[in-house]
């Protein structure tokens, strides 16, 4: 069984893997759903590639999202102990919790994402993508993810959680600290030092947020979870810290991702930005299909409860599986022609927000974003052209976006 594993181990976490995984995927889906994927030449995991198992794992209730802990586990042992405080924030959050703390949470969260309260952002969204695309200039060269990409949906997550826009610039390195250590399978102590100094700050500011709020309250997600509390609903102080700050990351770094690998796409395909700058209809299929096509989460991660059989392995207790959302995404065998992009896509059923009870709490929100600042940016700059050579990705696996997007308006 070793030798075998072994023999089968596969490279997935390369430089050439974070520029371009999708050849990659491609070979791995016809070898088979399942692959032991080796971690930087440390360590191994199992993860699946397909959309059919990648969407049952994620519905298994014979895994757990806990896994705050084991995210220390690349980290050298005599140094682990440094980081609990990190282990124990993160655990903190909706996307590490399995029921019943996680149904509870998600019921009290709901009442802020509801459908009817993230079409009420609309009109505020539109009005902040127009005032930051309005002192850009046709014919200009801009980097696309320092101007607009990255602040944007800053600017939103901070206007429903009703922060100032002092904080943004913080809030959005914070973010960054935190993804390079969520993102990389192979995590360093200067990455997990990174995170926990950004988590600790984010904490200690919505520490002071809520207790402002409680005297003053406004029509904030903040105040609406301190009413909700009121009401008798059993929400901790550091609970609402905790999915303050989630919410602040994931509201950020999900959507510029959105927003920069969507919009490097539709500049890769013009014919196709064309057809959506002259029917602005195909905005919510294209918004979709980006979102399969270059997902900003690239996969997410269980751990197993009991012994399982996966793909006709076993695997025991304690074991992580990784679900290659990305992969998923690209599945043949659930997508027409998976490697060309259609703004047209019927029935794309894509994993680009998780599947089952940790499906994206954000999705609307995040999908409401993509489609203004996209649809926005391609009929105010209908001559936008990438400049330069080829952009270079950030070098975070599991969030997949760029470092920079330089572009002529």
């Amino acid at each position: 069984m070793s030798q075998l594993i072994a023999k089968n181990k596969k490279v997935l976490f390369s430089d050439e893997i974070l520029q371009d995984p999708y050849p990659t995927y491609a070979r791995l889906h016809e070898e088979g759903p399942l692959h032991y994927v080796e971690v930087a030449g440390k360590w191994a995991v199992w993860s699946i590639f397909s959309h059919a198992e990648c969407s049952s794992i994620a519905k298994d209730t014979r895994l757990s999202a806990k896994r705050a802990q084991q995210m220390l586990l690349p980290l050298p042992l005599s140094r682990q102990a440094e980081f609990g405080e990190l282990a124990r924030m993160l655990s903190l959050w909706l996307i590490f919790m399995d029921p019943p703390e996680h149904t509870r949470l998600r019921k009290l969260l709901n009442k802020g994402f509801s459908a009817g309260a993230v079409e009420a952002l609309r009109p505020k969204a539109e009005a902040i993508v127009d005032k930051m695309l309005k002192p850009l200039k046709h014919g200009s060269e801009v980097e696309l993810m320092s101007e607009f990409a990255n602040p944007m949906p800053v600017r939103i997550i901070s206007e429903l959680l009703g922060v100032p826009e002092a904080m943004h610039g913080t809030f959005v390195n914070a973010s960054r600290a935190i993804a390079v250590f969520r993102g990389n399978p192979n995590r360093t102590v200067e990455e997990a030092r990174a995170a926990q100094d950004a988590l600790i700050e984010l904490t200690n500011f919505f520490r002071k947020t809520v207790a402002e709020r409680r005297r003053n309250k406004g029509n904030d997600l903040i105040s609406l979870l301190i009413d909700i509390e009121e009401e008798g609903e059993v929400l901790t102080e550091e609970e609402l810290y905790a999915q303050c700050v989630a919410l602040l990351f994931a509201g950020h770094e999900t959507t510029r991702n959105l927003i920069g690998n969507g919009m490097y796409t539709l500049l890769q395909n013009p014919q196709q930005t064309a057809e959506l700058r002259e029917n602005s209809d195909l905005i919510r299929s294209a918004v979709e299909e980006l979102l399969r096509f270059e997902s900003p989460v690239q996969f997410t991660a269980r751990v197993l409860k009991e012994d399982i059989e996966l793909c006709g392995q076993y695997i025991p207790k304690g074991w992580s599986i990784l679900c290659m959302l990305g992969a998923a995404n690209r599945d043949p065998r659930q997508f027409k022609e998976p490697n060309r992009l259609d703004l047209k896509r019927l029935n794309n059923q894509h994993l680009a927000f998780s599947a089952g009870l940790h499906f994206c709490i954000g999705a609307q929100l995040a999908r409401l974003e993509g489609q203004i600042a996209i649809l926005n940016l391609v009929q105010h700059f209908p001559k936008m052209r990438l400049a330069g050579p080829r952009p270079e990705w950030a070098s975070t696996f599991g969030f997949r976006g760029l470092k920079s997007l330089p572009v002529v308006l």
